[in-house]
């Protein structure tokens, strides 16, 4: 994003530092406008920049300078040895504010305290932990506008950058400033996306000049030259750079080194300085750059070592940070020399040191793996729960990387390709690493080759062939063997995770794959190991691979768990939820909504913003698509193209082909009701050159469903009936059907128009039969469509106006135009033309606002149709009457008598007669010629 403009002159004079930063005139003043909006509207900035260009310091006088206006500034770095660590930048962040956070409702104080350590409990939900975030920071605020000072956001861990970059989002309107900094060129886990930019460039020769002489007055003028030519603007290497040279060099009585490359000179320099620190201030400062959470146990034994830190102190390589009770090196490559000077048998002996300091069980399970020098399989057990209960967590990345480590210190082959298995499902399933999970398979295999037979390495390889090839017929070996040799009631709590992942993998290959033998077989497998799975893998069993056959019972317990996720934000329900609340459990409760309607919304809206920040892409793009097709049946089209675009996107980027053809459902639907034939048409080929040769024949079922809709657009509606039939023939609902819930309406419809009705009125029956109308609120609705749609002249307009009359109908306004549409025609055919017109007119409202052109012009001609008859005059005789009008463009456009009669509710010797007086009028003598007449005539 551009840099915000510059304070305007109307802004209120402040007291302006003494201190200023050479060359840094234009970024000052960017600083004081975004202060000033800080302050009062709430505003966020990011500092980017080339290492040692100046952010810290931009970052230092901001925050005087906020003081100065009476601003509260706290303060947080991120630090590269606890990327690692969840939390650790939040910890520092917000511990000073949150000594009393009785003034918090319960769920914003537990969801703090468990994140900060203050307490325990299940891991907090990050959308709520933001908004408990920001809650803290707005009571703070009261007092004065506060100001977040966020330096290498590059390093900041996951889990607190995910918190902020959504506590950014939500600064407006508040006295709420964050300023941030991160390193141009490098990687972050926080979502700047929405946050403006300023771009520090290196300080041009003069300002460099001021620099190194305001800091150095007594060197050479020649010296101050070199130096200057080679730190290339770069503020750090140029106060830097003077730090190696003699005394005789810099007066210019020696002769300054041939080249000073400026990377790898200003690493040397910091070498050289932590090497002539003594050995025991070497120790302490290896101490400090590895801990990973150590705390105040850290903090004392720096206290104890005060002369032991003095020398790096005085030589400016490291500060305490009183307030914050830490100690910060000058720069991140002090610390990065710090490690890479220490001997490996010193860094082993730090961790166990730090190991023995931590407080917290998972920090000393993190220094112990480090400090491992053979394989150690208690350790690699409990790196192996940390992985679990973080990728619980929502972190899949650093699950993944714990799962690696773990595999390391595993004594045994089997267990370490178990945990290299695990890793790569990890990748493939959750954090869209497709590439990286197969050469961990490979690995794997490797270690062990009997691994290739056992529950987990089949999981990941088939999640990997899922995913990347779309082996469907493999994958469904794979795992079906696997699965067959396992024991339903000899399951560690390891294994039994194991088995889910396995029935839900399986469950996918068969819903893509298509075919009724692959479902046999996943049948059986439920079967046995239903009991084992969790609530929402077991109710997907049913209600996403076969939902028509969705028990009451299974339903029931469906909406007891959507609605204690819905409730997260709102009340301590991860209490209760355990690991219901993950991002793998959230994704399998919207799979088990999915089809039998209303998916959880809010739990799938947070998987997604997940995914923007790189934590579980693969599962954000499933929660897109599912929330991108459930905005199409609202009648929000335009979020829908929103999601569907990035859902696509993300399966593009990360090499998701199987999915990439699912996450294209949403925008086929919309270009099936918007007319956009040219769209379907290249879409429906794409997907069939793909998915076919590698039996995904779900993409038949797919492709009908929205070939049967674009036909009904289109007034198509024998095309329609044929593509619904293709999928389910009327009156029966075949087992594993997962669409047919969907599109109970569009059959009846298509079948009433083209004059099916005995077949429209079965297919009503059965779905009543199956129980159709009580899998959902939508379910109900759209069966109530289908009744109306079939009903007898006599009792339509009753069944009709109760439906239109009830306000729950409103939710699916693209389906309530459609009924519109069709009560109105039925009320045309029979003469009632006052009161077919409002009907009309209310369903053109409806489908111009979806920008549903087809839709919008069949009421337009309807309405048309149903307007007042005019007399016409012998100089008028010529003049088309407006259903003249209407038969002549849909007869132009290539519709058949039938057709045209089926679309208007006429029979096709009326439609003919019509045509006959259409014909001289126009000056004519047949059909071919009708479009150049109309053309003529404009129309």
């Amino acid at each position: 994003m551009q840099p915000p403009g510059e304070a305007s002159a109307s802004s209120p004079t402040v007291p302006t530092p003494a201190r200023h930063l050479a060359g840094r005139a234009a970024e000052t003043a960017v600083l004081d406008a975004f202060l000033e909006r800080a302050a009062t509207t709430g505003d966020a900035l990011v500092v980017t920049g080339d290492p040692g260009i100046g952010k810290s310091a931009l970052l230092e006088l901001a925050a005087e300078r906020a003081v100065l206006r009476g601003s509260l500034v706290r303060r947080v770095s991120g630090a590269e040895f606890e990327a690692d660590l969840s939390y650790a930048g939040l910890h520092q962040l917000l511990m000073s504010d949150a000594t009393d956070l009785s003034s918090l409702t319960a769920p914003h104080r537990t969801a703090l305290e468990t994140a900060l350590g203050l307490g325990t409990g299940s891991p907090p939900e990050r959308l709520l932990l933001t908004s408990a975030t920001l809650a803290l920071l707005q009571q703070v605020s009261v007092r004065a506008p506060v100001l977040l000072v966020l330096d290498d956001i590059h390093w900041m861990d996951r889990a607190t950058a995910g918190v902020l970059s959504l506590v950014a989002r939500r600064l407006q309107g508040t006295r709420i400033g964050m300023l941030l900094a991160q390193r141009a060129g490098e990687e972050s886990f926080f979502d700047r996306s929405t946050v403006a930019e300023l771009s520090v460039a290196p300080l041009d020769d003069d300002a460099a000049v001021h620099l190194l002489r305001a800091a150095h007055p007594a060197l050479h003028p020649a010296v101050q030259h070199r130096i200057v030519s080679e730190a290339g603007g770069n503020p750090l290497a140029i106060l830097e750079l003077q730090r190696g040279i003699t005394d005789e060099q810099q007066s210019g009585a020696d002769a300054l080194p041939t080249t000073l490359p400026l990377t790898a000179r200003l690493r040397r320099l910091f070498a050289e300085r932590v090497s002539a620190l003594p050995a025991p201030t070497r120790r302490l400062l290896l101490l400090v750059a590895l801990d990973q959470g150590a705390g105040a146990a850290l903090m004392r034994v720096v206290a104890a070592s005060d002369a032991d830190l003095e020398p790096a102190e005085s030589g400016g390589l490291v500060s305490v940070d009183r307030r914050a009770q830490r100690v910060v090196f000058s720069h991140p490559l002090v610390r990065a020399v710090v490690v890479d000077l220490a001997s490996a048998n010193d860094r082993r002996a730090s961790h166990r040191r730090l190991a023995d300091l931590a407080e917290d069980a998972d920090v000393r399970t993190l220094h112990r793996a480090e400090a491992a020098l053979a394989p150690d399989e208690v350790v690699a057990t409990h790196l192996e729960d940390l992985a679990t209960r973080t990728l619980d967590r929502g972190d899949g990345v650093r699950a993944a990387a714990l799962l690696l480590r773990a595999a390391e210190l595993s004594p045994d082959a089997s267990r370490r390709a178990r945990r290299l298995a695990q890793a790569a499902f990890v990748g493939a399933h959750v954090t869209g690493t497709l590439k990286g999970a197969a050469a961990l398979l490979a690995r794997a295999r490797a270690e062990d080759p009997d691994a290739t037979q056992t529950l987990q390495v089949a999981v990941a390889a088939a999640s990997h062939l899922l995913n990347n090839d779309g082996d469907i017929d493999t994958a469904h070996g794979l795992l079906t063997g696997a699965l067959r040799q396992a024991s339903a009631t000899d399951l560690a709590d390891g294994d039994a995770r194991t088995v889910e992942d396995a029935m839900v993998t399986l469950m996918i290959v068969c819903s893509f794959g298509g075919r009724a033998q692959l479902w046999t077989a996943f049948d059986e497998l439920q079967t046995r190991f239903g009991a084992v799975l969790s609530p929402p893998a077991r109710i997907a069993a049913t209600t996403f691979a076969d939902p028509v056959r969705s028990t009451p019972e299974e339903l029931a317990e469906l909406d007891r768990l959507v609605d204690a996720l819905d409730q997260l934000d709102t009340s301590d329900a991860t209490a209760t939820l355990g690991d219901a609340a993950s991002p793998m459990h959230v994704a399998e409760l919207g799979q088990a909504r999915w089809y039998v309607g209303q998916v959880p919304r809010a739990p799938l809206e947070r998987l997604a913003a997940a995914g923007r920040v790189g934590d579980t892409v693969a599962l954000s793009a499933q929660a897109l698509v599912m929330l991108a097709v459930d905005d199409f049946f609202r009648g929000a089209w335009d979020d829908a193209a929103v999601r569907a675009d990035e859902a696509v996107r993300l399966c593009e980027e990360h090499d998701y082909a199987l999915l990439l053809w699912g996450a294209r459902l949403p925008g086929l639907l919309l270009a099936a009701a918007r007319g956009d034939t040219a769209h379907l048409e290249t879409a429906h080929l794409r997907m069939r050159q793909w998915a076919l040769p590698r039996n995904a024949l779900a993409v038949r079922t797919f492709t009908a469903y929205v070939d049967g809709l674009s036909a009904l657009s289109r007034a198509r509606y024998r095309e329609a009936f044929d593509a619904y039939c293709s999928i389910s023939p009327p009156g029966t609902f075949p087992p594993h059907g997962q669409v047919t819930a969907w599109m109970v309406m569009d059959l009846v419809e298509a079948a009433v128009r083209c004059g099916e009705q005995r077949a429209a009125r079965a297919h009503v029956a059965a779905a009543a039969e199956a129980g159709i109308p009580a899998l959902s609120r939508r379910s109900e609705f759209v069966w109530r469509g289908a009744s109306v749609l079939a009903a007898g002249d006599r009792e339509y307009p009753d069944l009709y106006e109760a439906l239109l009359d009830d306000p729950t109908s409103a939710q699916w306004p693209f389906d309530l135009g459609r009924l519109e549409l069709a009560y109105g025609e039925r009320l045309r055919r029979d003469r009632a033309m006052r009161r077919a017109r409002p009907l009309l007119e209310s369903a053109r409202r409806r489908f111009t606002a979806l920008e549903a052109a087809p839709w919008t012009a069949r009421a337009d001609a309807m309405l048309g149709a149903t307007g007042p008859t005019r007399r016409v005059g012998v100089e008028r005789a010529t003049e088309l009457t407006a259903q003249e009008l209407q038969i002549a463009r849909l007869a132009a456009s290539g519709l058949s008598n039938r057709e045209i009669g089926l679309q208007l509710m006429l029979s096709p010797r009326t439609v003919g007669a019509h045509l006959y007086r259409v014909f001289p009028k126009l000056g004519i003598t047949s059909r071919a010629a009708l479009r150049d007449a109309l053309t003529a005539r404009g129309h």
